[in-house]
């Protein structure tokens, strides 16, 4: 479901995945020494949590994603064709090799869920029937693109479970203004997104922020 999309779920937006940085603790010490340069992941952390854990407040999760889909949005950031002011300023001043460092990282990292008031059950449930069933012929599965238990699914479906439901709840209400402006592709993120309703988001965005990847 989420497809185009967390391909741009501003990771602040993840990396775009447009969102408001909210200040984070370091990362520790060790975590840093697995991985990319300390100064570089404490840039990452600052908007996406500890060990890109995400945040209640809309950072997006980074933490387990396929590696080559975060190096490629990074990329995109850098080259200025994927548009987050905040991803952009960070990613230009990367170089091709502190991005793959970044991307591996973060790839290999499984911190807890971002912690914040447990959503209505009733939400949950529902939610997980979306993500699952999907809601009739326009609204696919979301695991049905970003795979089962979504996971990912490769480079270009990148894992949803543990997206903190700030975040797709904004990134969804992104793809709507978008198709707003343009009529989508048809099997687009954008497509999927402009047929759910408030309430559809909402639940989806429940059970997905108390989903493990």
């Amino acid at each position: 479901m989420l497809r185009d999309g967390l391909r741009s779920l501003s990771i602040a937006a993840l990396f775009g995945f447009a969102g408001t940085c909210h200040a984070q603790s370091a990362v520790n010490a060790q975590g840093m020494a697995a991985g990319a340069t300390a100064p570089s992941i404490a840039t990452c952390v600052a908007c996406h949590g500890a060990l890109g854990a995400g945040t209640v407040t809309g950072g997006p999760r980074l933490a387990g994603k396929d590696a080559d889909y975060l190096a490629h949005a990074l990329s995109m950031f850098k080259a200025g064709t994927r548009a987050s002011s905040v991803m952009q300023t960070v990613a230009l001043n990367l170089s091709d090799s502190e991005i793959h460092e970044l991307a591996n990282f973060f790839s290999r990292q499984n911190p807890p869920l971002a912690e914040g008031t447990p959503p209505q059950q009733s939400l949950v449930i529902a939610g997980k029937q979306l993500a699952e069933m999907g809601a009739g012929s326009n609204v696919p599965a979301c695991f049905s693109c970003h795979g089962a238990g979504g996971k990912g699914n490769g480079a270009r479906f990148p894992g949803i479970a543990g997206e903190p439901a700030a975040f797709v709840v904004a990134r969804l209400h992104e793809f709507q203004a978008r198709a707003k402006g343009k009529p989508p592709a048809p099997g687009t993120m954008t497509a999927v997104a402009a047929t759910l309703n408030d309430s559809q988001i909402e639940e989806a965005a429940a059970y997905l922020s108390v989903t493990r990847p």
